[in-house]
């Protein structure tokens, strides 16, 4: 295989690590790379997962450091991946998140002028201001940037050949800050899923016939906005009683979520299921009758960039209620899909809910709406314009 159809994604979040970056680079591969030969480099610990062994393509390990600027642990993992580079000699090399060691592939294109590079953009990270949130990493928080890096990371960005962006949202906050080099918004590809009846999908979850679902599918983080959907059911449970609510999902908030549940009186209404196989997602989608997931944008940085769950529910017809917030607009089209609400205000929150569980017509409509939407805007079908300008043909 020649130079021209060698691909590589250099990101410190990838498969089989849940979450929506990790689902969506996956999703990139199997939709523009399926066809080169593509390689990945992630972190070491990441490359002994069992799962991999599944994939039709080599991974490559490197001892990752997105957080150490400039320091001895980041220039080693530097000279690693530069290493393999070499080994591989693609034509593209794509970075998973603006800190998976970009300058790599600076160093790469002076030695390989005819190569090129593009970043994959989220949401925390294209925040790019001098408030530092901590003078080192903290689990499952973004780590802000100090001046040095605001000027490095400005100047990757506006080097590199192209910026993908989830969303609309990403790409102007993007413009804002004064990155000037091209942005193109990569919608998510939605894979189609065989359709399983409600009725089964809920003696699947051993649930009654009549019971009304709602869902949320989403890391256990503040930002999701699971906790106020908790905080509604007291309320919700006098008016529906056989309503129930599933949250599918694990993080750092799954102890907080458990005692509330408690203190609402609601544990025979809630339930949390933290150990969801990506294949067993499905019964969860069919089963239920509204989607919801209230994101907030908690400032500085910490915002929804796209909302691909909310896609996934509407390519099994579900109507959703969103948050406000970030790209959640983009993926939940307000009125036509589902609902928008002001995730700050519960009255908000509970008068929306109740406004669609009293309406299932409506419910079905938005529902029927969204899965059209997603078939037409989020297939698997390939951009000519993105074959032509990476030579993918």
């Amino acid at each position: 295989m020649n130079q021209s159809n060698k691909v590589c994604l250099i990101t410190q979040d990838f498969y089989p690590l849940k979450g929506g970056i990790a689902s969506y680079l996956l999703a990139i591969y199997k939709k523009y790379f399926s066809n080169t030969q593509f390689e990945v480099i992630i972190p070491k610990q990441l490359s002994l997962k069992e799962d991999l062994k599944n994939l039709p393509f080599k991974v490559h390990a490197a001892p990752f450091a997105p957080f150490n600027f400039q320091d001895s642990k980041r220039e080693k993992c530097n000279k690693k991946i530069i290493k393999i580079l070499n080994i591989i000699k693609p034509h593209l090399i794509l970075f998973g998140y603006l800190r998976s060691h970009p300058e790599v592939g600076l160093q790469y294109k002076q030695l390989n002028p005819s190569s090129k590079m593009a970043i994959f953009t989220h949401a925390k990270e294209v925040f790019l201001s001098n408030r530092v949130v901590s003078k080192t990493h903290i689990k499952n928080a973004h780590k802000g940037y100090n001046l040095k890096e605001i000027k490095f990371y400005k100047n990757v960005l506006n080097s590199s050949d192209i910026i993908f962006s989830v969303s609309n949202f990403t790409k102007r906050v993007l413009q804002k800050q004064g990155i000037n080099s091209k942005i193109i918004v990569l919608n998510p590809p939605i894979k189609k899923i065989k359709p399983m009846k409600k009725d089964l999908a809920k003696a699947k979850l051993r649930l009654p016939k009549n019971s009304l679902i709602l869902l949320s599918v989403g890391r256990l983080i503040k930002r999701k906005g699971q906790n106020k959907i908790i905080e509604i059911m007291p309320q919700l449970k006098k008016e529906y009683a056989n309503i129930q609510y599933l949250i599918v999902g694990n993080g750092p908030e799954l102890e907080y979520l458990s005692q509330l549940i408690k203190d609402k009186g609601v544990q025979e209404q809630v339930k949390i299921f933290t150990s969801v196989r990506d294949n067993r997602l499905n019964v969860f989608y069919a089963a239920c009758d509204l989607f919801i997931l209230p994101c907030d944008f908690i400032r500085p940085n910490d915002v929804e960039g796209r909302g691909i769950v909310f896609l996934e529910a509407s390519s099994f017809s579900k109507a959703c209620i969103g948050g406000n917030s970030g790209g959640v607009s983009e993926a939940v089209i307000d009125k036509v899909t589902g609902l928008l609400v002001n995730p700050k205000s519960k009255k908000c929150l509970l008068n929306k809910v109740k406004f669609l569980l009293d309406r299932p017509m409506l419910m079905k409509k938005l529902g029927k709406n969204g899965a059209k939407r997603v078939s037409k805007e989020f297939n698997t079908s390939k951009s000519k314009y993105l074959i032509k300008l990476f030579n993918l043909s």
